[in-house]
């Protein structure tokens, strides 16, 4: 199969989407759920129980900050839960089969994945999002991290396991990663409740904060930059932790991934965190511990920043690791942040080529302008890559990739399919840069 010959995927009634047998079996012993309900059903329970059935979106809004530093306060203190890898299980290292079927799949046969950023909050445009992503009934389903407003188990249930809404679940498998939000009740909740509800297609949870989806010509790579960004409590928000990859997740790219000898498969990292940004502070320290690992460029889809923004190739800081930049973490929270400009120093240059300010609506008692939430479908096809960008209404940009000799990217197409001032190239900046 050729680049051109990369399928749409098949699009489905998501309200009679049932979630696979092992991941229901798994949901219905970790919180009880009755796991033949539809997002509509749990819906229409929780409305027709009198509560609400969304969080508030203008809850979220910044001007709440009182709101959201009780929570940090009722929570925030004590140790954290132990980080978990993969030498206590014989049967797994955190290593699964990147493909649409069991068995011996066609290397060739595509295999699609949905990523949503910064989803775990229980709003409205959380459960949209969601619906949007079941209607392309993905194989596998990631999220880029934080739950809101700290991660404890109620708000895993009720932000990420269906007591509000549930996270859209793959039919091959699901998986979280780790975020500030969620170390912010110490990872308890993550790592005792959400973890051992998702995991790849089987019977066990998915047992670590970090995981590799393999083929034939590709290494998706999920990282954990969340167990590290938390420090001393409050003091944290003024000197801000390093976000740096644990020791145990380092040792297991270099002897179970082995990523420093792999010289032919394309690589997509995942993380929350963003390495590097043109409206915030990055967080270069993984980056530099991966380029003791890597030393080709590769994508990097990360959320944490509540905005959809694409960036060329870019190496930041002392890490020197090439990396087309994707940041996702528009999938639940209420964007904000549409009216922020860039940073137009030169130190503060990051090959930002596009990001999306449009405004979708206005909410709370200052009608505050919001933007679109959003996410990503990426489907593989032997060496190709195709990924759609979009919002719950449409698509907005689409690129193509391929892998070529020693796992080197070579962007093949891109295009924006909606015409839109406030869908931005940045000055300077054609869209083309963002696969260059």
């Amino acid at each position: 199969m050729t680049g051109d010959e990369i399928q749409e995927p098949a699009f489905r009634d998501q309200t009679q989407y049932v979630a696979p047998s092992s991941l229901r079996k798994r949901w219905k012993r970790s919180i009880g759920l009755a796991h033949g309900k539809t997002q509509a059903d749990l819906f229409a329970e929780t409305a027709y129980e009198g509560k609400s059935a969304f969080s508030r979106a203008k809850d979220y809004l910044k001007i709440q900050v009182f709101q959201w530093v009780g929570h940090y306060l009722r929570s925030r203190f004590g140790p954290k839960w132990p980080f978990a890898d993969y030498r206590a299980y014989g049967d797994d290292n955190g290593i699964y089969n990147l493909a649409a079927s069991t068995g011996d799949p066609d290397p060739d046969e595509p295999v699609q994945i949905a990523l949503a950023g910064d989803w775990g909050s229980g709003t409205e445009a959380a459960f949209d999002v969601g619906q949007s992503v079941n209607l392309g009934f993905p194989h596998f389903t990631i999220h880029l991290g934080d739950i809101y407003y700290v991660g404890t188990k109620k708000e895993v249930q009720e932000n990420m396991l269906g007591g509000r809404v549930q996270w859209p679940l793959g039919n091959r498998g699901s998986f979280a990663l780790n975020a500030n939000h969620e170390m912010y009740s110490q990872g308890k909740g993550y790592f005792t409740h959400l973890l051992p509800a998702l995991g790849f297609q089987g019977d066990h949870g998915q047992r670590a904060s970090f995981f590799c989806l393999k083929n034939e010509h590709w290494l998706v790579i999920g990282l954990d930059t969340g167990y590290y960004s938390v420090g001393i409590p409050i003091l944290e928000m003024i000197f801000r932790p390093s976000s740096k990859l644990h020791s145990k997740l380092m040792e297991w790219l270099q002897k179970d991934v082995r990523l420093q000898d792999d010289q032919q498969r394309g690589v997509i990292l995942l993380s929350h965190h963003q390495y590097y940004s043109q409206f915030e502070s990055g967080y270069d320290r993984p980056a530099q511990q991966l380029a003791q690992l890597l030393q080709r460029p590769a994508l990097w889809f990360w959320g944490h920043e509540h905005r959809f923004a694409l960036y060329g190739k870019n190496a930041s800081g002392k890490a020197g690791l090439q990396i087309y930049g994707r940041n996702l973490g528009h999938g639940g929270l209420p964007i904000e942040d549409i009216a922020d400009r860039p940073r137009q120093g030169q130190k503060y240059q990051n090959g930002l080529v596009l990001y999306d300010k449009r405004e979708r609506c206005r909410i709370g008692a200052l009608g505050i302008p919001v933007g679109f939430n959003g996410y990503a479908n990426l489907t593989f096809a032997g060496k190709q890559l195709a990924v759609e960008y979009r919002d719950t209404e449409q698509p907005l940009v689409t690129e193509k990739w391929e892998v070529g000799p020693g796992g080197v990217l070579k962007g093949i197409a891109i295009d924006q399919l909606i015409d839109d001032d406030d869908l931005v190239l940045h000055k300077g900046a054609s869209l083309g840069d963002a696969i260059a």
